[in-house]
């Protein structure tokens, strides 16, 4: 039996890479973005997730049994953060609770920021000892990663999926566009060193 996988992110780094893992195992993998991209084996899915009726709309036909949410947007303050964010993971899970097919599993992808909050309060209070440890409890700061938890933690106790939330330390991949990866900044630095000898 095939499985069917949803990427919500599917143009970003860690959403193409997990929808290349994905199709290479044989999944059938739908990829959800505000501007997909062409991908070998993704069924493309053109959606905002800001809006919950487009994204009932265009998830109505979709039957996934994982949910793999790798996507964020980036906002001025924490607190917008919060709102867009959330929304997002609240509108995925919405949507497809709607077409009356909930996932078996949704695993969300935050980082790092879990455990050293937002960039906004970065250097500021009392951080917490490294290594970091999941059971560490919750930094006391306004932080977008758990809104969005919150958000998958009341759809599963809702809809009855299992879940799973990773915190990638730093992620270097590749997708056109992205300024948030470290990959590129390595690449310049050694080409630089390269032509300086």
């Amino acid at each position: 039996m095939t499985k069917t996988a949803l990427v919500a992110g599917a143009s970003g780094i860690i959403g193409s890479a997990t929808a290349a893992h994905l199709t290479k195992r044989g999944w059938t993998v739908h990829g959800i973005a505000r501007r997909p991209v062409e991908q070998d084996g993704v069924l493309p899915i053109a959606a905002d997730l800001q809006h919950l009726s487009a994204t009932t709309a265009a998830l109505a036909d979709v039957r996934a049994d994982a949910v793999f949410i790798t996507t964020w947007l980036r906002q001025p303050t924490e607190a917008e953060n919060i709102r867009v964010n959330s929304a997002l993971v609240r509108n995925l899970l919405d949507g497809l609770r709607a077409s009356g097919h909930p996932p078996k599993h949704v695993a969300l992808v935050t980082g790092l920021k879990h455990y050293l909050g937002p960039f906004e309060a970065y250097g500021k209070g009392v951080l917490p000892q490294t290594p970091f440890r999941e059971e560490q409890g919750r930094l006391d700061v306004p932080n977008f990663y758990y809104a969005q938890e919150d958000e998958l933690f009341a759809a599963a106790a809702r809809d009855g999926f299992t879940w799973s939330v990773h915190r990638p330390h730093t992620v270097i991949g590749k997708a056109v566009g992205n300024a948030m990866n470290m990959g590129t900044t390595l690449a310049v630095y050694a080409t630089l060193c390269r032509e300086l000898g």
